[in-house]
């Protein structure tokens, strides 16, 4: 049900979402507005599934404390299909702590304030996989960025996502059979 009108969107978070902080309201109705209600709701969270890009949004009531690139909450959860060579996984974390890597699904996911600052990371994450940025370059571009965005500059990398997330069965790595298992089960 995307296209959801600023006034309806605005009473279903009035709605279902009483006694939620200000700012996450606030979130809520952006993503109600953009994405229509969600699939799945609880006293913790709001779930949309299949959102074009994400595979997965999902909106918590409350957040986890990060600081980088400067103090937030990372309230806003964000999953796309997308294939981590194993040999790039530790880059993408030196870079940013708020990425998760789930190789046997192959979803990337990432948590921050908002949609902008998560697709910025994902773009960015993108660079590294690719080899185009190590982590301190990202880190490094990463703050570029955000301090460009707070003078009023305008920046490309947090409007979209610079590439497409494959489907999922293109990025699902289920692994192998250990070894030993194989060998005692015959």
């Amino acid at each position: 049900m995307p296209g959801v009108s600023a006034q309806d969107a605005a009473s279903w978070v009035h709605d279902h979402l009483v006694g939620w902080p200000a700012l996450i309201t606030s979130l809520a109705l952006e993503l109600v507005m953009r994405y229509g209600t969600p699939q799945d709701r609880n006293a913790r969270q709001l779930t949309w599934f299949d959102n074009a890009p994400w595979k997965r949004t999902v909106l918590a009531k409350s957040g986890a404390a990060h600081n980088f690139p400067k103090p937030h909450q990372d309230i806003l959860e964000q999953t796309i299909a997308y294939r981590v060579p194993l040999e790039k996984v530790a880059e993408l974390l030196a870079y940013n702590g708020s990425i998760l890597v789930d190789r046997t699904r192959g979803e990337l996911t990432v948590h921050c304030d908002s949609e902008r600052a998560n697709i910025l990371t994902l773009n960015i994450a993108d660079d590294i996989v690719k080899g185009e940025r190590s982590a301190d370059q990202g880190i490094a571009y990463h703050a570029q960025v955000v301090r460009g965005l707070e003078i009023g500059e305008t920046e490309t990398y947090p409007q979209r996502l610079k590439f497409r997330p494959a489907p999922g069965a293109e990025t699902a790595d289920p692994g192998e059979e250990a070894p030993l298992l194989r060998h005692l089960g015959d």
